[in-house]
């Protein structure tokens, strides 16, 4: 049935499979009512002609009965002459040893004449039964259908059955009618309930195809636009809202490639003019420099770094960073900064660690850790503070540095690729602005996150969060297959 449905949908169209399922629904629910209309009717009818005969059997018995001059012959004849209705009046004469050896008429209506029993029934004194249905011959030779009532009664002389017939000719009529005003009613209404919930549901979809006319004309060029939203608070005006929510992010996107594009071409295009350049003065007269070959070397290395930068946050939104699984001491990584030596410059770093363990990448955790210290020697004017804590289960790694600080505008955009803050624009001071978003992606591969605010005497204070094990647990180097303590979270999870 549910693949009925879709073939007919998509064969037909939302609009036209509306009305068809609203016509459908009116005439199933025509049809029944249609019946029971006819069912309740005739129901009706002819409990009000079983009421009417049964009145008149009982009339006519109590007549009969009362009624003490003559015999009962002829107070039955009395009764029952010159009646227009359908009545007789039934006796037996039989000895009580052998009841209904000799079953009489003894009065019966002129319409009737001296035609046989409507009905064989002989009830009891008291008792009554009821013919749903018959067909009587009257006088005149006419068959006619009738519901009889057959009625006992108890009289001076001896028992009488008194029977009453009503015509079920009206019956039959009225319920005729009523069908056929169903069958030509049914159709006609069921056509105007598709054909005016069709003209309403392309009312209603109307702004839907004005939003799917402008989007399918809308190109790259077009994301500012949006689409109109209607005023009701309905179904239509949140697809409105989601389709511009939509629309908002894929331009927020293609303006993050486009800027994504422009800066990995501006940061390549300084090294690789300076090789350039170099080679030039190199294949000069003046021959091989030293201090030419060291620049080449130089712009080498970071042209490398950068390309390695591009390379590992194009991994993490390809598949997502797949850590390797092994036992990492962070108060060893974090004491290697005492010595590293750095491009950079700036202030020497003061670590201060106590012994925290986790499982994880050590190569991608060293290359966090480098990033943040390396972006806080760049900004500190004195002092640059590395920790490592344990908090609960959370290893805790923390960079401080008394520099200008990150105001609060900008701490979740620094996370993002090719950020670099007004104060750190220039190439001499700031990096390629890719080193906080790798911290980002690999901070969130092993289930922790990153955050910056104000560090205690001024400057800025970058805290990550990563998953720490229990001293008592050893998990081995090279176990691949041992379950790690972290859930694996979403690249770009940064705690704000």
């Amino acid at each position: 049935m549910t693949l009925f449905r879709r073939r007919l949908r998509a064969r037909l169209g939302v609009r036209a499979t509306t009305a068809l399922a609203a016509a459908a629904s009116v005439a199933v629910v025509l049809v029944l009512a249609g019946a029971a209309l006819v069912f309740l009717l005739d129901r009706s009818m002819r409990a009000s002609l079983e009421n009417t005969a049964s009145l008149q059997t009982t009339q006519l018995g109590q007549r009969v009965a009362a009624n003490f001059q003559g015999e009962l012959k002829q107070n039955a004849v009395d009764a029952t002459g010159k009646r227009t209705d359908l009545v007789q009046v039934v006796t037996d004469y039989s000895a009580r040893d052998d009841p209904g050896g000799d079953i009489q008429i003894i009065g019966s209506s002129d319409v009737l004449g001296d035609r046989p029993r409507m009905s064989e029934l002989m009830p009891a004194p008291g008792e009554t039964e009821v013919v749903p249905a018959r067909t009587i011959e009257l006088s005149d030779g006419m068959r006619v259908e009738a519901l009889i009532v057959v009625q006992g009664f108890d009289t001076k002389y001896r028992p009488i059955v008194v029977l009453a017939a009503q015509r079920l000719d009206p019956v039959h009529r009225a319920v005729d009618t009523v069908f056929v005003m169903v069958l030509i009613g049914v159709p006609i209404l069921v056509l105007v309930t598709g054909w005016i919930t069709y003209l309403f549901a392309g009312r209603a979809l109307r702004p839907v195809e004005a939003m799917r006319t402008q989007v399918a004309d809308m190109t790259d060029r077009d994301l500012g636009r949006r689409v109109p939203v209607p005023p009701a608070h309905d179904e239509v005006a949140r697809l409105a809202e989601t389709m511009n929510a939509m629309l908002a992010r894929l331009e927020n996107a293609q303006g993050i490639q486009r800027r994504f594009v422009a800066d990995a071409s501006h940061e390549l295009r300084s090294p690789l003019a300076t090789i350039a350049t170099g080679l030039e003065l190199m294949a000069g007269p003046g021959g091989i420099d030293p201090a030419t070959v060291g620049t080449l070397r130089g712009e080498t290395e970071r042209l490398n770094r950068l390309v390695d930068g591009l390379l590992l946050l194009a991994r993490a939104d390809e598949r997502g960073l797949q850590p390797r699984r092994e036992e990492v001491d962070l108060d060893e990584v974090v004491q290697a900064e005492r010595t590293r030596p750095s491009e950079v410059g700036g202030v020497a770093p003061q670590v201060r660690a106590e012994p925290v363990r986790m499982v994880g990448d050590r190569g991608q955790l060293l290359r966090v850790v480098r990033n943040l210290v390396d972006n806080a020697r760049r900004h500190a004017r004195s002092r640059v503070l590395v920790t490592v804590t344990r908090s609960g289960q959370d290893a805790v790694i923390e960079v401080t540095d008394d520099g200008p600080g990150v105001p609060v505008a900008e701490r979740a955009r620094i996370f993002e690729r090719f950020v670099r803050l007004d104060v750190a624009r220039a190439r001499s001071d700031g990096g390629a602005g890719l080193g906080l978003a790798i911290v980002a992606e690999v901070v969130a591969a092993h289930g922790g996150d990153v955050g910056v605010e104000d560090a205690p005497g001024g400057g800025a204070l970058f805290r990550v969060r990563l998953p720490a094990i229990p001293e008592s647990d050893r998990v081995p180097a090279d176990a691949e297959t041992v379950g790690v303590p972290w859930a694996r979270a979403q690249p770009g999870s940064i705690m704000r």
